[in-house]
C-alpha cells in the first residue's frame, strides 16, 4: 500500500484558482521575472547583509550565522510578528499585514528551510486570497532558489514540502514538475508505492487546476503500473478517472474509448453490474456531445433497459428523459410519446408524485404536438390532480386545460 503522509488541504478551485493559475501557474518563471530589480533583490538578499539590519536581528551585527540562543530569540519575535500580522489582517489593515508577512518570511530564512516554508504557507494562503500577485511572485522566486539547492533522493521529503508551497502560491507548473521528479526517482529506486503516491498527487493537482488532459495522461500511466502489478481494482479505478478527466477536457472520443473498456470490465463482474446503466448513460451523453444522435439514442436505450433490470429507477428516468429529447430532435414524436408513458410507469414504481406530474405534463405536450387534443387534456387533468396534492404548478395545469378547452368550444 502507498505510504500515507499528512495532507495540507489547498482547496484551490473556482474563479480564484483560475485567476491565480493564469497569473502564476502557466509560466511562473517568466511571470516572476517581470518584477523590477528594486523589488526583487531586496527580498532575495541575505537579511544579515542588510544595512541597516532589521531591528529583530542582533545589534551590533555579527559576522557569522546566528547562534542557537539568537535563533531562539528571533523565533519568538517572529511568532509575535506573525500574530501581529494576523490581527491586522482580521482588522482589515491589509497593506500593513502584507508588509509584516513579507518581513517575517524573509527573516525566517535565518531559522532554516522548514521554518521558511511553513511561514510561506501561512502567508501565502492569506496573500492568495487577497490576490497579492507581486508578493506571491516574490515567494515563488525564493522557492526557486531553495529548490535549486535540493537534490534527490536525499531531499525527497523537503522537495515535497516545496511542491506544496508552490501549489499554495499558485505556481502549479513548478509543483507538478517536482511531483514528476519524485515519481521518476521512486520508480528508478524500485519504490512502486512511492511512485504511485507521487503520480496520484500529480494527477489530482493537475485536475484541481483544470489541466484535465495532463491529468488523464497521468492516470493512464497509473493504470499501466497497476496492470503490471496485477492490481485489477486499481487499474479499473485509474481507468475511470482517466475517462472522467478526458470528458472534462472535452476529448469525448477518448473518453468513450476508455468507457467502452470499462463497460467490458463491468459486464464481466456481477458485483459491478449496477454501474453498467450509469456508464451507458454517460457514453450516450458523450456521443450526444459529438453530435452522433443515433448512437447516443442507442446508448440511452441500453441504459434505460439495464437500469430497469437493476431497479435503478432514478437512472432509468434520466435515461428515458434524455432519449426522449434525442427523439424530439429526430422528429420521432410517436416514440417520444411512448417514452413518456414509460417514464410515467417508472415514476409510479418509484412512488414519485413529482415524477408522475412531470410525465403527465410531457405527455400532454406530445399529444398536443400530434394533434390529439382529448389525450392532451386527459394528461393535463391527471397532472392537475397531482399538482393540487403537491401544491405546485397548479396554475400551469389549469391554464393548459383552459386553453385546450377554449380551443375546443
Amino acid at each position: 500500500m502507498p505510504r500515507q503522509r499528512p495532507h495540507r488541504s489547498i482547496w484551490l478551485v473556482g474563479p480564484l484558482a483560475v485567476a491565480i493559475a493564469l497569473c502564476l501557474g502557466t509560466t511562473p518563471q517568466v511571470q516572476a521575472q517581470v518584477l523590477r530589480p528594486e523589488i526583487r533583490f531586496p527580498f532575495l538578499a541575505d537579511p544579515l547583509q542588510d544595512n541597516p539590519l532589521d531591528p529583530l536581528l542582533p545589534d551590533p551585527p555579527v559576522p557569522r550565522p546566528l547562534s542557537p540562543l539568537e535563533q531562539y530569540d528571533l523565533e519568538q519575535d517572529l511568532d509575535q510578528l506573525a500574530r501581529q500580522a494576523e490581527a491586522l489582517n482580521q482588522a482589515g489593515e491589509i497593506d500593513q499585514a502584507r508588509q509584516i508577512w513579507l518581513r517575517e518570511v524573509r527573516l525566517r530564512r535565518l531559522l532554516g528551510i522548514d521554518q521558511e516554508l511553513a511561514a510561506m504557507d501561512q502567508a501565502g494562503l492569506q496573500l492568495r486570497d487577497r490576490n497579492a500577485t507581486q508578493d506571491l511572485q516574490l515567494f515563488s522566486l525564493r522557492l526557486d532558489e531553495i529548490r535549486a539547492e535540493l537534490v534527490l533522493p536525499e531531499d525527497s521529503d523537503r522537495l515535497e514540502a516545496v511542491a506544496t508551497t508552490y501549489e499554495i502560491l499558485g505556481n502549479v507548473t513548478a509543483a507538478a514538475a517536482i511531483h514528476r521528479s519524485l515519481a521518476d526517482a521512486a520508480l528508478a529506486a524500485g519504490n512502486r508505492a512511492e511512485a504511485l503516491l507521487q503520480l496520484e498527487t500529480l494527477a489530482s493537482l493537475q485536475a484541481n487546476w483544470f489541466d484535465f488532459e495532463a491529468a488523464a495522461q497521468v492516470y493512464g500511466e497509473l493504470e499501466t503500473l497497476a496492470l503490471a502489478d496485477s492490481d485489477p481494482n486499481g487499474a479499473r479505478r485509474y481507468l475511470e478517472l482517466q475517462a472522467q478527466n478526458l470528458e472534462q477536457a472535452q476529448d469525448f472520443e477518448g473518453a468513450i474509448a476508455r468507457q467502452q473498456q470499462l463497460l467490458i470490465l463491468y459486464q464481466g463482474d456481477p458485483t459491478l453490474w449496477p454501474q453498467i446503466a450509469p456508464l451507458q448513460h454517460q457514453i450516450g451523453n458523450n456521443y450526444l456531445a459529438l453530435g452522433d444522435l443515433d448512437t447516443a439514442a442507442r446508448q440511452y436505450q441500453a441504459a434505460y433497459t439495464n437500469a430497469i433490470e437493476q431497479q435503478q429507477l432514478e437512472v432509468a428516468a434520466i435515461a428515458i428523459t434524455d432519449l426522449a429529447e434525442v427523439y424530439k430532435t429526430l422528429g420521432r414524436w410517436a416514440d417520444v410519446g411512448y417514452l413518456y408513458e414509460q417514464l410515467l410507469l417508472v415514476a409510479q414504481q418509484a412512488h414519485s408524485a413529482y415524477g408522475m406530474m412531470t410525465a403527465y405534463d410531457q405527455l400532454g405536450q406530445v399529444h398536443e404536438h400530434l394533434g390529439a387534443t382529448p389525450a392532451a387534456l386527459a394528461a393535463y387533468r391527471e397532472g392537475l390532480v397531482l399538482a393540487r396534492v403537491l401544491r405546485d404548478r397548479q396554475e400551469y395545469f389549469e391554464a393548459q386545460i383552459a386553453r385546450l378547452t377554449q380551443d375546443d368550444s
